[in-house]
Order: C-alpha cells, then structure tokens, then sequence
C-alpha cells in the first residue's frame, strides 16, 4: 500500500484590517494549517488542512512601502493545539531597524509574512502579503481616535460613528478598535467575535450560519459549534475543515492510521504498471491456515482451506515379493505432498530419485501386496 504526502502551509489572517494602538505594536491572529493529502487505495478519502498544532514556528514580519523595507523583526512561538497563533507585530526581535521609528505617513505600507518550521529544517517559507490601514492616533501627533484601557474611562454623550482604540477587550482582553453604532460600542471588524481571539464568528449550526452569512463571499468563516468545527465558503459551498477516519481507517491523537472496520463495500482498482503488493508476510507452517482467494466474477476477496485447492493423482501397484522401491505418479517436489499405503497401512519412506521412492526397511512387501501412492499436486 503506498501513501503519497504532499505538504503545503496555509495561513489565513483573522481580522479584516490592521490597525494601530497605543503601546507601539498591532494585534495579529494567525490559523496555521498543515495541508497533508493521503492517498488510500481502495478509498477516496483525502485528508486535507489539518491544524498546525503544537509546533514550535518562527514567525518573520517585514514592513515595506514604495521605497523598500522600513522594519523586520521575528517571533519564535508555538502553535496551540488548533494551529493557532496570537501575537504584537512591533514586539518580537528587531532585525532591520526599529518599529517606533516608522515614519507612520498615511501612505500604503505592506505586512509580508514569512513562516519557518522548524522541525521541516527548510528555512522561512513566504506566506502572505496585507496591505496596513493606518488609522491616526495620538502618537504621531494627528489623533482623532480615543485611546482607553476600559470602557468606563468613557464619558457619554457619544455621537454615532465615534471611534476609540481600548487596549483591552472581550474574553482574550484583545485590543480593539470599537465604534459607537448610536446604541452601543461594536468591534469595527464586523467577524470580531469577544470570545474567540481569532476574530471567527461563532454560530450554532448551519441554520444561523446561513442567517449570518445571506450572501457570502469566497473566504468567509465560522466556527460551527454543532459541527465542532471551522467552516469555509468556497464559492459554492461551505466545507468543514475537520477530520474523520474511516472505512478501514483510524485516528490516533492528529495521525491517521491504517486499521479499522469497513463501512461500504469497497474496490481497489490495480493495473500492470499500478500493481498492490505486500512484503514482509510470515510463511504459514500449519496445514489447517487458510488461504485467499478471489471471485472469478466480481472480485471479491474470500478465504479457503487449502485442501480444497489442492488435487490428487494416485497408483495402485501390485507388488513382488521383497520389492521396496516404487514409481509415483508425478516428479517429486516436495515429499510431504506424498502418502503411501501398503494394503491401506500408511507407511513411511523415503525419496530415491524425483521419480522413485523407497518404502522403510520394515515394510518389505510380499507377493501381492497392494500399494497406494496418493500424491497432492
């Protein structure tokens, strides 16, 4: 059986924009999948975007605009158990230049990623490139955004469209960009979801996800709390990004195995240059195994006793007086395939030739005796 491993990265960004706050730095949420295609014979299971998970990653940011690179710097950090990652591009190690002097103009800056796994000993990898929206605020001297650590700093009335950056917000205590909608302070990202540091909307089944989404665009996600997993609309549907063993297949922790119950009739198609075989088998010693075999018809695989493959020749000769020595019906290949009778005694003997053989001393025979070779063929 052989398994073909094809690995790419993917990496998806969790917020719609990229915003600026108050300790120099910006938020960004990453899912980290391994792209792992198995190819089962006999199946059509393809497993596909499993999670990253529990693998130490260095992370590589690089500022640029039209004139070349403003700032790099690099994060070594570990995926969680979900592939995900969560960390202040401004904060990791410098290594061209230095974030707070960023001359923040309002002209377009880009965020190219780079990721390097290291157990792969590939180096950095390019992942992606975002263009930065700048937002104005009161570092660079032409804020109009209000920068607070709590909504109670805030003192009503709002007028609606207000904007503030909080430096910390919802379950994970994110930063955020929030604006007054005339009732109440809503995340700007509209998939921003309090409970979920990666920013996915969070539904509970396929019902309220169409509820959410009436006319959704290639990209959109969610987490689907019924399914226990991520969902992403491609165009035409929406597919789960989960993963299921079955059909003579099993999970073990994230690594599928082979083993397991058959759950649909399944065909496994060879040809002369895709042949199946299988190395390293035991040889049977007991008479009693069975053996496989395969039916003319539909190609079903069933088992046999080996007897009942097996066919037989036999001779009856009449023997001489004091005659020891006799001819069998076919050459000798193996003796074990070979009994004999003398007047329906099994006796013992032994091979002279591959087309004789001789009966032990004790059973010397007598004029008239009869004997049955019986040979398995």
């Amino acid at each position: 059986m052989k398994f073909v491993n094809k690995i790419e990265l993917f990496f998806f960004l969790l917020t719609s924009t990229i915003v600026l706050g108050q300790t120099p730095g910006f938020n960004y949420q990453a899912l980290i999948l391994n792209n792992e295609e198995i190819q089962i014979p006999g199946t059509d299971v393809t497993t596909k975007n499993l999670p990253l998970d529990l693998e130490d990653i260095t992370l590589r940011f690089t500022i640029t605009n039209d004139a070349g690179i403003e700032y790099t710097e690099e994060h070594d950090i570990r995926t969680d158990e979900n592939g995900m990652v969560s960390i202040i591009v401004g904060e990791g190690t410098p290594i061209n230049f230095t974030f707070e002097n960023i001359n923040w103009d309002g002209k377009l800056k880009y965020l190219n990623v780079e990721l390097n796994i290291i157990s792969n000993n590939e180096g950095f990898v390019f992942l992606d490139s975002q263009k930065i929206l700048y937002i104005p605020h009161q570092n660079n001297g032409t804020g109009t955004i209000k920068i607070v650590n709590s909504l109670r700093e805030l003192n009503p009335p709002y007028s609606k469209g207000t904007l503030i950056w909080i430096t910390s917000f919802g379950a994970n205590k994110n930063p955020t960009l929030l604006i007054w909608d005339d009732f109440n302070w809503v995340p700007v990202n509209e998939d921003y979801d309090d409970a979920n540091e990666l920013g996915l909307i969070v539904v509970a089944n396929d019902i309220a996800r169409s509820t959410k989404f009436k006319t959704p665009v290639i990209g959109n996600q969610v987490w689907n709390k019924t399914l226990k997993c991520i969902q992403v609309f491609d165009g035409s549907n929406w597919v789960s990004i989960t993963t299921k063993a079955l059909n003579g297949l099993h999970k073990d922790g994230n690594t599928i195995k082979l083993g397991g119950h058959l759950i649909e009739p399944t065909e496994l198609t060879t040809d002369q240059t895709n042949t199946l075989s299988i190395k390293g088998l035991q040889e049977s010693v007991n008479k009693e195994d069975l053996i496989v075999v395969v039916d003319k018809n539909t190609g079903v695989l069933r088992q046999k006793p080996l007897l009942m493959l097996s066919q037989q020749k036999q001779v009856i000769i009449i023997a001489t007086d004091g005659q020891l020595e006799f001819p069998i019906p076919l050459s000798i290949t193996n003796t074990e395939n070979i009994d004999v009778y003398r007047n329906g005694v099994l006796i013992n003997f032994t091979a002279v030739n591959n087309s004789t053989i001789k009966l032990e001393p004790e059973a010397i025979c007598y004029k008239n005796d009869k004997i049955r070779i019986v040979q398995l063929y």
